[in-house]
């Protein structure tokens, strides 16, 4: 096992790993949350509109586990409440969560008819005492509105396990708010149909995951893949496996093989249609625990799903017939869970459209190397990667025949220096990209809507193990999700959001002859950028030994 599973696997077994109830101010500054450990994150919160509401209830204070420990999980029918039946300006799922004892950090989701609405990963409390934490998210369902128009059956909750060692339990209260449009917050534009395919796991005995999409539309305009991607094993942290042929040189240390670069490329009918890719994300048990006490990795609560323009296969998905979806992954090394939802576009004045795919540049792999050399104590792996992908096609529709062409760029470096019989690895990584989708009629551009990311990340880790009663393990990492999203005529383009959202955590952890020796941790994060509104926002916290020191957002309270 490599540095991180150690963690998980063993040290967690154990380990009192709580907080040292003492903290002091980084800087000057109001303490908006006390000195509190209870989780926070940087990233805005929902805005709400100031219409009428109404508020659902899927599931109220419900224990993640039943008497005898099993995973149990909320379910039932979910329809739109009389009072607020539409059209709506947001619908907003708010989950709380309750947690104490001691855990590793679990999955959960929530399921609405077939499609995954929400895919996250929990807070992993400390174990200290009988204390509960308590942390809360948000996230926009508008964009699955059609989906909540009908009663659908919903399931939902975090897969949990109970034993004796292992004795949290969560208990989540889960909402939905449908805030009802008005000629200040009118509905926005959504997909006029979505179509959910649960989730299904790609394993090296099977890195080829298909899911079947039927009764799709017959007049489709526009089409959009969403994919949530999360590593499992090996592939939890993708981001520090090494060629195989490093692994087998430092055999004590178990580190995963396969190389750090991760993609999934999804085919439509057997075409390569482009290549899905994923945030770095980091469990709350990742590297050291202490890192993400109180703060989390960013998107920890609910993962980033990427979001792909796939309009020029739009010509093939009308036909009335059934589809297949793939997804595949060429150097998995553990488990990728992989949940697709495609989000679908109609002509309201024709029942039915034509069109063909008329170029397809999609590599089947992309331009990499990868050169290993000696340094002082190990060596050092560098993997650089590239993707330039092109694909496009019309559509027929009552307004004319509609080109669209989309064009994806990704350009990947990963520098691991693995040094002290390879305990030790300093990480470096950049992967950044956009794509860009131009839409024209008779020549004239209808839309350009471009979407830029960028992902640096740098982690640190050294594990110095003896036996689970001997040991010292110690960790840091920094991680920045930018995002900007522009519209223009395909020459021009002004921005309409962008964000950046940054974090920084070192954590140690340390036992001697049974005794905790040293269970600490620091981090500090920060967004600016826009609000889901395109406002203005910033959100600044710091924590120090466990506890939040500051906690500074504007403007205060964020939310409306």
């Amino acid at each position: 096992m490599r540095i991180f599973t150690i963690v998980l696997s063993v040290v967690l077994t154990w380990v009192f790993a709580g907080a040292v109830a003492s903290a002091a101010p980084l800087s000057a500054g109001p303490v908006v949350e006390g000195s509190t450990d209870n989780p926070v994150t940087a990233a805005p919160p929902v805005t709400r509109p100031d219409t009428p509401h109404c508020t659902v209830t899927l599931a109220d204070a419900f224990r993640s586990n039943a008497a005898d420990g099993t995973p149990r999980f909320y379910e039932g029918t979910l329809a739109p409440p009389k009072a607020c039946a539409g059209p709506w300006a947001k619908v907003v799922l708010d989950q709380t969560v309750t947690v104490s004892g001691r855990q590793y950090d679990r999955i959960g989701d929530l399921r609405i008819g077939q499609t995954e609405v929400w895919w996250g990963t929990t807070e992993e409390p400390s174990g200290e005492g009988t204390r509960p934490i308590t942390y809360h998210f948000d996230k926009d369902l508008t964009p699955y509105a059609v989906l909540l128009r009908t009663p659908q059956p919903f399931h939902g909750g975090i897969e949990n396990y109970n034993s004796p060692i292992y004795t949290g339990v969560y208990a989540q209260t889960v909402t939905l708010t449908y805030y009802q449009a008005d000629r200040k917050h009118p509905a926005p534009e959504t997909a006029d149909h979505v179509a959910g395919f649960g989730h299904v796991d790609a394993t090296p005995a099977a890195p080829t995951v298909h899911f079947t999409a039927k009764d799709l539309p017959r007049n489709i305009t526009r089409a959009y893949l969403e994919v949530t991607l999360e590593g499992h094993a090996c592939d939890e942290q993708w981001f520090d496996d090494v060629p195989d042929a490093v692994s087998a040189k430092y055999p004590a240390a178990g580190l995963c093989g396969k190389g750090p670069y991760r993609e999934a490329n999804f085919a439509i009918d057997g075409t390569g249609a482009g290549s899905a890719f994923t945030f770095p994300h980091i469990y709350s048990g990742g590297i050291v625990p202490q890192l993400w006490r109180p703060i989390v990795a960013i998107d920890t609560f609910s993962l980033h799903a990427e979001t792909y323009d796939i309009t020029p296969f739009a010509g093939r998905l009308v036909d009335g017939g059934t589809h297949d979806l793939s997804f595949s992954f060429p150097d998995i090394g553990g488990e990728f869970t992989v949940v697709p939802t495609l989000l679908l576009y109609t002509d309201k004045n024709a029942a039915t459209t034509s069109g063909a795919l008329t170029q397809h540049d999609v590599a089947a792999a992309p331009a990499r190397q990868e050169t290993v050399r000696d340094i002082k104590d190990g060596v050092n792996v560098t993997v650089t990667a590239k993707r330039h992908d092109v694909t496009a096609g019309y559509v027929d529709t009552s307004a004319g025949r509609v080109y669209t062409r989309v064009e994806r760029t990704r350009d990947y470096r990963n520098s691991d220096d693995v040094t002290g019989g390879g305990f030790t690895q300093h990480v470096v990584q950049g992967d950044a990209g956009q794509q860009t989708s131009t839409s024209t009629v008779d020549g004239r551009v209808r839309a350009a809507a471009r979407h830029t990311w960028s992902y640096p990340l740098t982690t640190d880790a050294t594990a110095n193990i003896t036996d689970d009663q001997n040991l010292r393990i110690s960790g840091a990492a920094e991680m920045t999700k930018i995002l900007g999203d522009l519209t223009g005529d395909g020459r021009n383009w002004r921005p309409v959001g962008a964000s950046r959202e940054w974090l920084s955590a070192s954590g140690v952890l340390a036992r001697t002859n049974g005794v905790n020796t040293e269970a600490d941790g620091r981090s500090k994060t920060l967004f600016t950028g826009t609000d889901d509104r395109g406002r203005p926002y910033f959100h600044y916290a710091a924590s120090e030994h466990g506890l939040i020191t500051e906690n500074r957002e504007l403007p205060p309270g964020g939310h409306r």
